[in-house]
């Protein structure tokens, strides 16, 4: 099985690439540019829980927010837990403008490939 560490490494370049172009990335997108183990539906569990988590522990914007579905061009379900909003539009809306408008670095930020242990 492939690591978190090694999963956010190689999404790095393509979330980067969203937010240089002030875009969204779909999950098919994703996976399919990141290639396996990733796919499209077990992403959530896969990447965008943890690299949630972590970006919340390191004070960076949520980049999960970045990825949506190709049909509603909106996140899924699983974006909102574990934590769930009155107005879940607006949460997400609100947490995209955040990760668009951030100076993300050219490298992965290191707080995103802590290990916890």
């Amino acid at each position: 099985m492939t690591d978190l560490d090694t999963l956010i490494r190689r999404c790095w370049p393509i979330l980067r690439e969203a937010v240089q172009m002030g875009r969204t990335v779909t999950y098919t997108e994703l996976a399919g540019r990141a290639g396996p183990p990733l796919n499209r539906r077990h992403l959530h569990r896969q990447l965008l829980i943890p690299l949630s988590d972590r970006c919340r522990r390191a004070g960076l914007p949520d980049l999960a927010a970045l990825v949506v579905r190709k049909d509603t061009g909106m996140p899924g379900g699983g974006w909102h837990l574990p934590h769930p909003a009155a107005d879940p539009d607006r949460a997400w809306a609100e947490a995209l403008e955040h990760c668009l408008k951030y100076e993300w670095p050219r490298d992965v930020p290191a707080g995103l490939l802590e290990t916890e242990g």
